[in-house]
């Protein structure tokens, strides 16, 4: 694992495990010991909690990973206006913190916010976001990125009701 390809995996403020891609683009994955001794949950079923390493040359850790991503016309709209490379892992670096289901997908040197910042809307505010509804902002103020984790910007997730989706 190389500095800058890897992904901590978060479940709130705790560490689940980490990504990482290989030269190819592959993603990999691991759980964190501490996730395991604590009792923490399989995030997939196609992913077992375990010590052991899911390799990128495996394809299980990145079918599951990329299943978070969005899919189609967003996801197309998301590599254009962020002027990404079309990559999964490119992706999950760029929205990882919200993408679909319970889980948030962040650089080494970041962590989940502790604390939930709201506040309250005006009228005017309201109708500018009602008027936007059905498209994307990718660009602008931290608390205007794209929230993707909404019904209607995943189109598949696998999973049960017992663990996030993947």
């Amino acid at each position: 694992m190389t500095e800058g390809e890897t992904l901590n995996v978060w479940f709130g403020p705790r560490l689940v495990g980490v990504l990482w891609r290989d030269a190819p683009g592959g993603i990999g994955f691991r759980y964190a010991p501490d996730w395991i001794a604590a009792g923490g949950f399989a995030v997939s079923r196609s992913l077992p909690l375990t010590n052991r390493r899911y390799p990128p040359a495996e394809g299980v850790a990145h079918r599951c990973f990329a299943n978070l991503l969005p899919e189609g016309a967003v996801r197309e709209h998301l590599v254009r206006d962020l002027k990404l490379p079309d990559t999964d892992f490119d992706l999950l670096c760029a929205i990882g913190g919200e993408c679909a289901g319970a889980l948030s997908l962040l650089p080494a040197d970041r962590q989940p916010a502790s604390i939930q910042h709201y506040r309250p809307l005006t009228d005017t505010e309201l109708a500018h976001l009602v008027a936007r509804r059905g498209r994307l902002l990718v660009a602008g103020p931290e608390d205007e990125r794209p929230r993707l984790s909404l019904a209607g910007a995943q189109d598949a997730t696998c999973g049960h009701a017992s663990s996030p989706p993947c």
